[in-house]
């Protein structure tokens, strides 16, 4: 090893042994050895023990742990302290402005273990409520994370259709007779995108000397603010084939014939099928039903009478409930149900109950100030660690609406997580399952559950299941859609709003609804507020 890969390690395990709150004193050790490292010209790679406890600053722990490092690029102390460290905090530890004390308090209080839940730990403005956190330390963790996530080389939904868009639009101003489409996955919707492709009838070269700031051309790889593109060059008459073949799948390719110079609509009918947008292509098994594909039948976006699922300043939000209340009544929506965290969740604020009444009075002076426009009084109760909801009987039967959801003890199998949930489903007073499975895209998988029995106590309970349409999570995933629709089960696609402005994260849920098939009839904010009345009560 180099001297500074080995100051590097030496770094490392400082910053784990602060972290685990350590003896001072060894942690010290550690950095002034760092530091000792850094400094020294000579290298340390053929050293023996006497010659690295000569220099200032290195101890006879510290120059065995050097010596291992060098034989086998590993190091005892390093292992053991792996070994009990969740390994997205290794993530964590990478994030320039926030040491490991405040990542051990972010663990301890928020139990933050990945980047992409300290990301959505941020959008809920949870950190603020944590001592030595702030607005800018905020916003410089938010900007860090946002490069780490893009340099893993792949991108949410959301994110990824900004910037295809955003670059498409500088291109067709450049190249004014050229045409340009988003295909591949992103053209099909996926909520995590591996491969960012654009199709285009413009020539290679050409596209080589765009001039624009934020594109490159570097190693035979065109890049975007950073974030790689691929580019399918066609010819102008096979376009249309190519954007057909290029949008895949594959399988749902493979079960047509396509002819040259055919448009995209004219190689449905020529197969006999009815057009079948992108988005609902990955659902090629179905394809006998596809046949009888009606598009009207489908959840559209101006189907969306209400907004589920938001957060006020009464717990982890960002705006007022009238505030929030005014701003949907602009957009168009009739209802709204607040819902913010129960008393359990400490790490949102979560409403206290000798704080219940003061909520209720605050969303009924909202309704008198407002003609047109219904708030509901809901709840997030969290699902306690056996199955309960937060808070006594005699408050969960004051809330118009309850959404019930895991926000604690995430760590668990399929049996534990399946009967956590079923038992919180059957509570009389859940009517709406929130974000089903926990996970966070590219931070956090999600517990484990038997899909067949929670679809089973949803019907039986007449229980809501939720796609939470935050884009950081998209839970319930688009694929379980069309199972648990066959089964009877109703959806509502809730933003998690937790300011009135995140209410366009419908637009995501929306488009993942869109893309699992969701019939309108099945969505519960699809009702006017008449229709919502009659399903509370």
């Amino acid at each position: 090893m180099t001297n500074k890969e080995i100051a590097k390690q030496i770094d490392f395990i400082a910053k784990l042994l602060e972290f685990h709150d350590e003896n001072p004193f060894k942690i010290r050790s550690y950095q002034n050895a760092y530091r000792a490292i850094r400094q020294n010209i000579d290298s340390l790679d053929q050293m023996s023990f006497d010659q690295l406890t000569s220099i200032k600053g290195i101890g006879k722990s510290i120059a065995s742990d050097i010596i291992e490092l060098n034989k086998t690029n590993k190091s005892g102390t390093l292992i053991e302290l792996l070994e009990k460290t969740p390994e997205g905090i290794i993530d964590l530890l990478k994030i320039k402005g926030i040491g490991p004390k405040k990542i051990r308090s972010l663990w301890q209080e928020l139990n933050i273990t990945s980047l992409g839940e300290l990301e959505y730990a941020i959008k809920e403005n949870r950190l603020t409520l944590l001592k030595g956190f702030g607005e800018k330390i905020q916003e410089n963790i938010a900007n860090q994370i946002e490069f780490l996530n893009l340099s893993k080389g792949k991108i949410l939904y959301f994110k990824a259709i900004l910037l295809a868009n955003e670059l498409i639009e500088k291109l067709k101003k450049s190249f004014t007779l050229n045409k340009f489409e988003i295909t591949g996955e992103l053209r099909r919707q996926l909520p995590i995108i591996d491969k960012l492709e654009i199709i285009t009838d413009l020539d290679k070269n050409e596209l080589k000397n765009f001039q624009d700031t934020d594109f490159s051309y570097i190693n035979d790889v065109f890049s975007y603010k950073t974030i790689e593109f691929c580019f399918i060059f066609s010819q102008s008459e096979e376009f249309d084939k190519n954007l057909f073949v290029s949008t895949g799948p594959e399988e749902f390719i493979e079960r047509f014939k396509i002819s040259n110079d055919i448009s995209e609509s004219e190689i449905f009918s020529s197969n006999n099928i009815p057009f079948i947008p992108p988005y609902f292509r990955d659902l090629s098994n179905k394809i006998d039903k596809l046949q009888d594909f009606d598009k009207e039948k489908y959840i559209a976006q101006n189907d969306i009478k209400g907004v589920l699922h938001n957060h006020t300043i009464w717990s982890d939000g960002a705006d007022k409930i009238l505030d929030m209340a005014t701003y949907y009544k602009e957009l168009g929506y009739e209802y709204m149900l607040i819902s913010d965290h129960s008393q359990s969740a400490f790490y949102a604020n979560g409403v206290k109950e000798n704080d219940i009444l003061k909520y209720f009075e605050d969303i009924n002076n909202t309704n008198n100030k407002l003609e047109g426009f219904t708030v509901f009084a809901g709840i997030e109760s969290d699902i306690l660690s056996d199955g309960s909801l937060d808070y006594s009987e005699n408050i969960l039967q004051m809330f118009d609406a309850i959404i019930a959801s895991i926000h604690s003890g995430l760590i668990m199998d399929k049996e534990k997580a399946t009967v956590r949930l079923i038992k919180a489903i059957e509570n009389p007073y859940t009517r709406i399952l929130g974000h089903m499975t926990g996970r966070i895209l590219l931070a956090r998988e999600g517990y484990p559950v038997d899909y067949e029995k929670i679809f089973d106590a949803c019907i039986a309970n007449d229980v809501v299941i939720e796609l939470n349409a935050n884009p950081h999570r998209l839970d319930l995933d688009y694929s379980l859609i069309s199972k648990a629709q066959d089964k009877g089960i109703k959806f509502a696609i809730n933003p998690d709003a937790h300011s009135k402005y995140e209410v366009k994260y419908i637009d995501y849920g929306f488009v993942m609804a869109q893309k699992g098939g969701m019939l309108k009839e099945n969505c519960i904010n699809t009702k006017n507020i008449d229709e919502f009345k009659s399903w509370l009560q």
